[in-house]
């Protein structure tokens, strides 16, 4: 097989397929909409020494984080006696893991009884307890977003399914049985992994299927590396920055300085700002696949293999106790958020070299929304979901409409799985909202209006977002995407919310989230107008909005 592409083109992909099998078997088995729905998870096969050789085609902020998970539980457990009955779970941010709600399951790929490899996944879990139902926003220590697990080496038998580190973690969750479902559908989406690669193995070889690994690393890197010698050679500065800190009004700033040389890349973020007290923190992990994704999605070659390859050609600096890389022990719960600024300030920093392939900004921030309700002598519910924007228009095409950003990928819960198992809540709409994406000669996207009516008492709303203060920039003389916003009707009254908060709801109340557009880009006055006119017949901006941002609609 040494050499041979075709030989290596035929066992790459087949590890691809197998990971895409582990994403559908993980999301069809889950209970929760926020990994059954929204997908909210990734699954990877990986090399005996834990580099990520396949991945499905899931979160790009979770697949390019399990790597980095991986070699922080090698760092602190033993695996040299691993069989097929191991299991690593772990989901402390200080350990690899992203944020605490992200539960991680490394399991070995045990043939002929040496190690091949190991398949991965993690899932977003719904509830992890902590100080609060929902968001804990006034979480000032990661013990107070829920229950920390550092990497564990445990006996799938024994430990779990029933065992005590299965009953510690789900005594320690207010929905245990829907937390159980998910987990337990992350084990069935790692023993479809781990039963294909050895059916793998049995046809090619176990060593066969050791340099394939070996190969489509080297690849991916041989491809990335090429890839990044299309940018001119030299150094530029980017800065973004988010809203603020919890009930904050000083924005917070992500900078680097990016220095391509040679086929390489340096990304150096010193002179971001410090980390805070609360949970906007980013996790080096989400921070790392975040300016990977970054710079991937700017490249050329789109097709490239997604693995651990196409890392090695980027040198990170994130400095020790900053907004993107804090001390252990500080609160990461809104991580997204300042992640998302690591990838928008890498964009302003590589658009003064490759203008034509850096995208005006999408909305790019998560809106993570949860409705609870504590009842007497029943089971919590808990309505989460995970919400996206408008992307950013770029030359040659216009900014998708309302979407999981870039980093996030999620889809968009169907209304119906929503309304069927939470009763105490109604969608009173769910609606495009016109004039949110930016002019351009390309234009943004638009963003979402989402309306929910509160049919119960003893309901809670708390949530997280972004870019409520600053909006999504415009390149080349496009125009600024729209803010969003978050509003509760209570009859006659609006009460206007911040960035985030936490709100005690009565029956009858209305949270309306709208959230905001792409930035367009170019020039207005260049867009086509029979592009305008499609718009205006479309619904997408309105006949007022064309008269004010292009003069060739007049």
């Amino acid at each position: 097989m040494k050499h041979d592409p075709t030989r290596l083109a035929i066992l790459a992909n087949a590890l691809q397929a197998i990971t895409d099998e582990m994403g559908a078997i993980l999301t069809r088995s889950a209970f929760s909409t926020i990994v059954r729905e929204a997908r909210d998870c990734a699954c990877a096969i990986l090399d005996a020494e834990g580099n990520v050789v396949a991945q499905a085609e899931m979160i790009p902020i979770h697949n390019g984080g399990l790597s980095e998970a991986f070699r922080a539980s090698a760092r602190q457990l033993d695996l040299s006696a691993v069989d097929e009955n191991s299991a690593i779970v772990l989901n402390d941010p200080y350990a690899g893991g992203q944020h605490l709600n992200d539960f991680i399951v490394f399991q070995p790929i045990m043939v002929e009884g040496s190690l091949l490899g190991w398949a991965g996944n993690t899932a977003h879990h719904l509830d992890v307890g902590g100080g609060g139902a929902g968001i804990n926003i006034d979480a000032s220590e990661l013990i107070q977003e829920g229950i920390v697990i550092p990497p564990l080496l445990v006996d799938v038998a024994r430990d779990l399914k029933g065992g005590a580190v299965d009953r510690l973690i789900f005594a320690n969750v207010r929905t245990p049985e829907l937390g159980r479902g998910d987990f337990y559908a992350q084990l069935a989406a790692n023993r479809t992994g781990i039963e294909r690669v050895q059916e793998l193995a049995s046809r090619a070889g176990a060593a066969m299927i050791r340099e394939a690994m070996a190969e489509t690393l080297k690849y991916a890197e041989r491809r990335m590396r090429a890839a990044i010698a299309t940018i001119p050679d030299g150094t530029w500065k980017g800065e973004a920055w988010t809203d603020g800190d919890v009930r904050g009004d000083v924005p917070l700033k992500v900078a680097v300085t990016v220095t391509v040389s040679r086929g390489s890349i340096r990304l150096d973020f010193t002179g971001t700002a410090p980390q805070v007290a609360s949970m906007f923190n980013s996790s080096r992990s989400s921070s790392i696949a975040s300016a990977i994704s970054a710079v991937r999605c700017l490249l050329a070659d789109k097709t490239i293999p997604a693995n651990d390859g196409c890392n090695r050609p980027i040198e990170i600096f994130m400095p020790e106790g900053s907004l993107i890389n804090p001390m252990p022990g500080r609160p990461v719960r809104a991580r997204i958020e300042a992640s998302y600024r690591v990838l928008d300030a890498i964009h302003v920093a590589l658009a003064q070299a490759i203008p034509d392939r850096v995208p005006a900004q999408g909305f790019n921030s998560t809106t993570g929304l949860y409705l609870t309700q504590k009842r007497e002598n029943a089971p919590m519910r808990i309505y989460g979901d995970v919400l996206g924007g408008g992307y950013g228009g770029a030359p040659g095409y216009d900014g998708a409409h309302a979407l999981a950003g870039v980093l996030s990928s999620s889809r968009n819960t169907p209304i119906e799985s929503i309304e069927q198992i939470h009763p105490h809540i109604r969608m009173r709409h769910y609606r495009l909202v016109p004039d949110s994406g930016g002019a351009g000669e390309w234009r943004g996207g638009t963003g979402f209006s989402r309306a929910i009516e509160v049919l119960e008492d003893g309901v809670v709303l708390s949530y997280y977002s972004d870019r409520f203060k600053h909006a999504p920039q415009g390149k080349a003389g496009g125009r600024d995407g729209a803010m969003g916003s978050l509003r509760v009707w209570r009859g006659k009254d609006v009460l206007n919310l911040p960035t985030t908060d936490v709100v005690a709801l009565k029956k009858g109340d209305v949270v309306e989230l709208s959230v905001g557009g792409g930035a367009g880009w170019g020039d207005p006055a260049k867009r086509a107008t029979d592009r305008i006119e499609t718009d205006l017949a479309d619904g997408i901006i309105t006949a007022d909005f064309a008269r004010r941002h292009y003069p060739q609609a007049r």
